[in-house]
């Protein structure tokens, strides 16, 4: 089992019992998704508007690793709601759009914030959603959903967590981003490869 693994079932098991507590409220895996959803809006909508109505209100940015924590705890909520017969309706390709759309809305608005390179900020958007397409592209051939390579979706989320602490704590530093997203874009572009390559051919 490697690291990425072990964290993963370590916070999987951490957020059981809220599962349960969602299953008991009758809560459904799409509606928490669109809550989701929901609140990445608002929070990409304060994160274009603030900085234009209150310049220099920096803390702004504090709302963006708070709400990326806060949506993967009701992501794996709701992967776990899917599973048991409480997951009503848990429609997959709503899961899919979710999450892209909650990437697009939370990620982008960081390219427009001021002083923020947005070249790089772009980049890593767009090859994070194409190594997530890339993802789904084994379905196409009866396989399973591809979620290997060294940035996925929650990597990249880390990424841009550690970005709006960094902005958040010191707006200053934002002409250093590129030394942190580049690097990440690359991963980002060697997961995409990493996720097209088709399984040998009788394998």
């Amino acid at each position: 089992m490697d690291f990425r693994q072990s964290v993963r079932q370590r916070f999987q098991l951490a957020v059981k019992p809220l599962t349960s507590r969602a299953a008991a409220a009758g809560i459904s895996t799409d509606g928490l998704r669109l809550a989701v959803l929901a609140g990445a809006a608002l929070v990409g909508l304060l994160l274009l508007t603030l900085p234009v109505i209150l310049p220099g209100l920096h803390g702004v940015l504090f709302l963006l690793p708070g709400l990326l924590a806060t949506r993967a705890i009701a992501l794996t909520t709701a992967d776990q709601l899917s599973e048991q017969a409480s997951g009503r309706a848990a429609d997959p390709a709503l899961r899919e759009v979710t999450g892209a759309a909650g990437d697009v809305l939370l990620y982008l608005p960081l390219a427009l914030y001021p002083g923020v390179p947005a070249v790089p900020v772009v980049v890593l958007v767009v090859l994070g959603l194409l190594a997530e397409v890339a993802g789904l592209a084994p379905l196409t051939r009866g396989e399973l959903r591809r979620e290997d390579g060294p940035m996925n979706q929650g990597d990249r989320a880390i990424v841009f967590a550690i970005v709006g602490l960094i902005l958040a704590l010191d707006p200053g530093t934002a002409h250093w981003l590129p030394w942190l997203l580049l690097p990440a874009a690359a991963l980002a572009a060697l997961t995409l490869v990493l996720r097209l390559r088709a399984a040998p051919i009788g394998g």
